[in-house]
């Protein structure tokens, strides 16, 4: 169920593991946040080994087709999602290599914080949207995604439209692992609430559920979906 004015969000279920017990597995795609006043870099990089005790290897993370200058030393919050689990901890650059290929030597953590996915865990976004398909003349409407999860939305429009039970189609943008993806979801139209929503200026939200999601949307909508469960919960 998509989140209503009256419903709190679940609690995502959180604890403390190690890096074995992880299982993470070799081509997993990374999120590395660092750790410095007034900074927010966020770069996406492969995991290519792992040194127990010892270091974390990933790859020089590129941006424009360009390898980052990564400087020794600097705090990271890596992030990755593995199987149904997210995983963080905090590292630092130990060593940045240059042959056979560009790659990092990160600090091996002692713990590693992790939770579970669940289908209804609901990630908050600021997406714009268009909709389609309230009326017999097609007529598209714009409006904002306040939440989201791999199951349904909460969408904040200007004005009511539609009927509970009603099918229409969504059209929205996601970036994740720096790679942009479109996606027009058909969805049902499971409620609509006339009460200010406390994450938008728009007074009127529709509660959606996805059908029929295809595979090919529903990859970039779960990567999406579970890197902002990581950032929000981790």
């Amino acid at each position: 169920m998509p989140l209503t004015h009256k419903q709190a969000p679940e609690k995502i279920s959180e604890k403390i593991t190690t890096l074995e017990e992880a299982r993470l597995q070799v081509g997993d795609l990374v999120n590395l946040q660092i750790l410095a006043d007034g900074a927010d870099e966020r770069y996406s990089a492969k995991l290519i080994g792992l040194f127990h005790g010892h270091s974390v290897l990933v790859t020089t993370p590129m941006i424009d087709g360009k390898y980052e200058l990564m400087r020794v030393g600097h705090t990271y919050i890596l992030r990755v999602f593995s199987g149904r689990s997210a995983f963080a901890f905090t590292t630092h650059i130990l060593k940045s290599l240059n042959t056979p290929y560009p790659y990092l030597h990160l600090a091996y953590p002692r713990e590693v914080r992790s939770l579970v996915v669940r289908k209804g865990d609901r990630a908050k976004v600021k997406l714009i949207c268009a909709i389609t398909g309230c009326d017999e003349a097609q007529l598209q409407e714009a409006g904002t995604i306040v939440n989201l999860s791999i199951d349904g939305a909460m969408v904040g429009v200007k004005k009511v439209f539609g009927h509970k039970g009603q099918k229409l189609s969504i059209k929205f943008k996601v970036i994740a692992n720096n790679v942009e993806a479109f996606l027009k979801l058909d969805a049902i139209i499971k409620s609509i609430n006339t009460h200010q929503f406390k994450d938008t200026d728009l007074p009127y939200q529709l509660g959606l559920q996805f059908v029929d999601v295809s595979t090919e949307d529903s990859i970039p909508l779960l990567a999406f979906v579970y890197h902002k469960l990581m950032e929000q919960s981790l």
